[in-house]
């Protein structure tokens, strides 16, 4: 059997109301949120998000650059990238435009 889900975005804020505005729709998770998958938008501005999971990402629309803010590692996510954040890093989004990506998170 196909099931489908309308997905229903709600605003989101990683560290403050400051950030860019952003949606998330949450399309499948585990019973206990250990594994989400979803669609996650953001408009222009930079972000700092701090990865307490690890997570891929398929970027949708748009492009982000990216900088890890330990290593200093950089590269631009853009239409049709996939990428992998690994759990305990901590990046600098610049999104020029905007940005939308479908993710996976695994949090064990």
């Amino acid at each position: 059997m196909i099931s489908s889900t309308e997905l229903k975005r709600h605003p989101t804020y990683f560290m403050d109301q400051s950030e860019p505005d952003q949606t998330t729709a949450i399309a499948a998770e585990s019973k206990d949120q250990s594994i989400q998958t979803g669609v996650w938008e953001s408009g222009p501005g930079v972000l700092t998000l701090e990865f307490k999971w690890s997570e891929t990402v398929y970027i949708l629309d748009g492009y982000a650059q990216i900088k890890n803010l330990k290593t200093g590692e950089f590269f631009t996510l853009k239409k049709d990238t996939l990428a992998l954040f690994e759990k305990g890093t901590t990046w600098s989004w610049h999104v020029p435009w905007k940005l939308k990506k479908v993710f996976t998170i695994i949090d064990y």
